[in-house]
């Protein structure tokens, strides 16, 4: 069993002018490929065993805060300053939910700058500090 780490965190910022299941589905893939790229980071341990010997598998080590932007133009300028930063990190683009073919969808951005792509959410790693400073503007999910 690893020590939690409590000096690092997860933050996905997702815009509020998306379709519910478009937003839930952001939190989804954002969420999913943090957790890969943590690999053995992302737990403390492999299970939770209540007093019956009932196992949980054991859930992410960090905080995962979630947060809202307006639109795509402010995630835009925080996926800048995340790129800049050298996170690990994953802008979610609306071409991600168009085409659920990968090829399909390098065809589709192969004729696009980068900004002309749509953001529906950016969620990223780092240390507890540097997320708050990066996301301070953005409030929490409701």
């Amino acid at each position: 069993m690893l020590n939690q780490d409590f000096k690092n965190r997860i933050v996905i910022v997702i815009r509020k002018d998306i379709e519910g299941w478009q937003a839930a589905n952001t939190l989804a893939h954002i969420s999913a490929y943090i957790g890969n790229h943590l690999e053995n980071n992302f737990g403390t341990g492999e299970f939770f065993v209540t007093s019956d010997n009932a196992k949980f598998p054991r859930n992410s080590q960090y905080p995962i805060i979630i947060k809202s932007a307006p639109a795509s133009l402010d995630l835009k300028v925080l996926l800048e300053k995340v790129r800049a930063g050298n996170f690990v990190h994953l802008g979610f683009i609306r071409e991600m939910i168009d085409h659920t073919d990968d090829v399909e969808l390098q065809t589709a951005l192969s004729v696009k700058t980068d900004s002309e792509v749509e953001l529906l959410g950016v969620g990223l790693f780092g240390s507890t500090e540097d997320l708050k400073t990066l996301t301070k503007e953005f409030s929490l999910w409701k």
